[in-house]
């Protein structure tokens, strides 16, 4: 029988948190869908024309990554801070964070360097 150390419950208080942080993603998408597509049409693009200019949809897209993201980076920092409090469950919570975070970027990053090389 293992006897482990009680964990803090300002600890426990952070890990939940940052759990409900990250149930927010999808909430997040749409926000994320919502303005990048007010920010086209305020450029005046649709988003549906194959020739959208890169600089359009970065002035579009940077915005809304940082929102889609914005969740992710939170969450990652309260997994961090509630291991640093001692509870050792907070490492899978910034781990996975961490990386739903690096995806999202590099799948637009992608998408930005294959428009800026294709020419559309």
């Amino acid at each position: 029988m293992s006897t482990q150390a009680p964990v803090d419950p300002q600890a426990r208080r952070v890990l939940r948190w940052g759990w409900w942080l990250y149930a927010l993603l999808p909430v997040a998408f749409v926000a994320a869908s919502l303005l990048g597509g007010w920010l086209l049409s305020l450029q005046g693009y649709d988003g549906t024309e194959p020739d959208l200019p890169t600089s359009a949809a970065l002035l579009a897209g940077l915005p809304a990554v940082l929102v889609l993201v914005s969740p992710m980076v939170a969450s990652a920092w309260c997994g961090r801070r509630a291991e640093t409090l001692g509870d050792p469950r907070g490492r899978a919570l910034w781990l996975v964070s961490a990386l739903v975070v690096v995806l999202l970027v590099g799948l637009n990053l992608v998408q930005v360097v294959v428009r800026a090389v294709t020419g559309g």
